[in-house]
């Protein structure tokens, strides 16, 4: 099986659409470590995400809906195909939503599976993606308004990294003979991308030459490599019953399932296999669920990349708008933290603090490039306030108080 391995730190989520599913990832990572600067860039990502881990674990902030900008690139499709393509496109965001919410229809069928494996439980993930629709960068040939779905765009010269395409959430879809692969730990300033077979992407009867095939047409493949970008291993990690793949509520097992056993049926460490989860490798129709510790490990690594991501490419409503927004402590004691998406904020954006009068006792600059916001408010007397946040058309208000 020919793979195509250019990303850094690259998971291969990799099989022949017709044959076993194999998995490359340690003899990548034992060649790449051997280089000081990969490692060196490796160990430093690591340690920033294992120490939000830690502060998360310690932490029970009610954090703001975490939005990220999404590009879809086919660079082997055809712009007769454009209107097919965005809602294809469109149908894989809301899949993919769907599975990181937990609002998933197919869910239904934890209830009974869970009978199977006490003490684990299915996690969700405040996040939206989103397809961006502005800003895009020259020379995509995009205009204002629509969405970031290229066709016949070279990304990345043929390769899976494109800098003009850093701070997106990336989805490469063309012909490479496997499922996917992308990256454990992605970086959007790098411009990674998670890579989806044209046979492996959406659901339905499919764009030109973009058609998912039976077993793989229900969008789950790019559930599970975004799951990869997002610092999610296989449950089998290095495929030893010694090895473990960073967190503590998936069983530990060495190897993958496949096609679509009955919950329970497959013991591997002397553990009964989570197959129905998102990181495994059973057909589209039988992997439905996250557990709480997945969707924690990706929060913990999502808060160290959020400033990554583009501001100002997406277009906000009212309502996304409030959804991405928190008081991260209320009431307040000198001083302010705010949870606020990273691109939901203009670079004007602000906030106020009113008193029950009505008037403005307070006023402060925001920073759009921040996923969490300080602010020393030591100067306020005790009491209630309006605290009004605004950031271009939009605006919101909420009541604080203040020890």
């Amino acid at each position: 099986m020919k793979q195509k391995i250019t990303l850094l730190i690259m998971v291969v989520f990799s099989m022949s659409l017709f044959a076993q599913r194999s998995c490359e990832t340690e003899e990548y990572m034992s060649h790449k470590l051997q280089d000081p600067v990969f490692k060196a860039q490796h160990d430093a990502s690591q340690e920033a995400f294992h120490k939000e881990y830690k502060n998360l674990e310690r932490s029970n902030f009610q954090r703001a809906t975490i939005i990220i900008p999404v590009a879809i690139h086919f660079p082997e499709s055809n712009a007769s195909d454009r209107a097919c393509l965005e809602n294809m496109s469109q149908a894989q965001i809301d899949i993919l939503n769907a599975d990181y919410r937990k609002t998933n229809a197919d869910f239904s069928n934890w209830a009974t599976a869970s009978a199977q494996y006490p003490g684990i439980n299915a996690g969700n993930l405040d996040v939206q993606f989103r397809l961006a629709t502005k800003n895009h960068p020259s020379g995509s040939g995009l205009t204002e308004g629509n969405v970031a779905v290229t066709i016949g765009y070279n990304f990345g010269g043929g390769t899976d990294t494109d800098s003009n395409w850093a701070g997106y959430l990336n989805i490469l879809v063309k012909n490479i003979g496997s499922l996917g692969f992308a990256p454990l730990g992605g970086s959007p300033n790098a411009g990674h991308a998670a890579v989806i077979d044209d046979q492996a992407f959406g659901t339905g009867s499919g764009c030109g030459v973009v058609v998912p095939v039976n077993n793989f047409d229900l969008g789950r493949t790019v559930t599970h490599e975004v799951g990869h970008y997002l610092n999610l291993d296989h449950p089998w990690a290095n495929s030893t019953c010694s090895s473990d793949d960073g967190v503590s509520d998936t069983p530990n097992i060495d190897s993958s399932a496949s096609g679509c056993p009955a919950p329970g049926s497959v013991v591997l460490c002397g553990n009964k296999s989570l197959t129905m989860n998102y990181m495994d490798y059973v057909n589209d129709a039988c992997m439905y669920m996250f557990t709480q510790g997945q969707m924690a490990r990706s929060l913990a690594y999502l808060n160290t990349i959020t400033s990554q991501f583009k501001t100002n490419v997406l277009s906000v409503d009212s309502n996304v708008f409030e959804q991405s927004f928190a008081i991260l402590s209320n009431p307040v004691e000198n001083e302010l933290r705010l949870s606020t998406a990273n691109n939901i904020l203009d670079e004007n954006a602000k906030v106020q603090l009113f008193d029950l009068t009505g008037k403005s006792v307070f006023k402060a600059d925001l920073n759009s490039r921040l996923s969490e916001q300080r602010i020393n408010i030591s100067s306020l007397k005790g009491g209630l306030y309006v605290l009004k946040l605004s950031s271009g058309p939009n605006e919101l208000s909420k009541k604080i108080i203040v020890q």
